[in-house]
Order: C-alpha cells, then structure tokens, then sequence
C-alpha cells in the first residue's frame, strides 16, 4: 500500500460531493471528482463503459444538464473502494420525475481521484 494512501474519510466524502454536483448540474465539479483516465459504466451491464476524461465528460454533460435532486442513503469505505446507495429523482417538463435507487461503486487512485465507477441499477430500481 502506498505510503499516500486516501484517507477514508475524504473517500467517503465523495459521495456527497457527486451528489451535489449533479443537484448543482456542476459539470466541472463532477469532472474533478475523476482521474484523466477514469472509466464510467453507468449502467453496468448497459453495454458502454465511458473511458478517459472526454468520454466521460461527454456523457456528464447530459446527466448535469437535467432537474435533478438526489440524497445519499448509505455509505461504505473499504480500502480505496468507496460503495454508496442514493436516490436521484429527474424532474422533466411537463411536471412528470423518476426516480431511481443506485448503488455507485467508486474506486479511487492514491490521489483520492476516482478512476472507475460502476453504477448498479435496473428499469426495476425505478419508480
């Protein structure tokens, strides 16, 4: 392990610090959160998986461009692996939403930067 190992509680704190950037529809906040060359896959088993800072902007561009609110329910720290469950409900015109419940696995590099996150969620998580 290196001597420069993220400490849990600021790999914990990128939980909030997503959700809030995507509340925020903060664009370069999410984008700092991530290493140069981080990998997204959102959904897994969606069939893409969004590698490097480009890909990955490309596809946050569209997510932080909705009405969203979201909240952190749980959060757990296991070396540089950080696994979370929130709920994010998107507001479309119309007045119509969905929300849905995902667990976002975050691993972090020695930086404290992500560089791979899977989110877990299916049709079946939405409501």
């Amino acid at each position: 392990m290196s001597a420069a190992a993220t400490a849990p509680e600021q790999i914990r704190a990128t939980a909030q610090s997503y959700v809030d950037a995507l509340v925020a529809g903060d664009l370069e906040a999410v984008m700092a959160l991530y290493a140069d060359d981080a990998t997204v896959e959102d959904p897994v088993g969606g069939g893409t998986v969004h590698e490097g800072a480009e890909a990955i902007r490309a596809f946050y561009s569209t997510v932080t461009a909705l009405k969203i609110e979201a909240k952190v329910l749980e959060t757990r720290v296991c070396g540089n692996d950080l696994l979370f469950n929130f709920e994010i409900t998107t507001h479309f015109d119309g007045g119509s939403k969905a929300t849905i419940n995902v667990w976002d696995l975050m691993v972090h590099d020695d930086e404290g930067k992500v560089s791979s996150m899977r989110a877990y969620w299916t049709p079946e998580n939405m409501s």
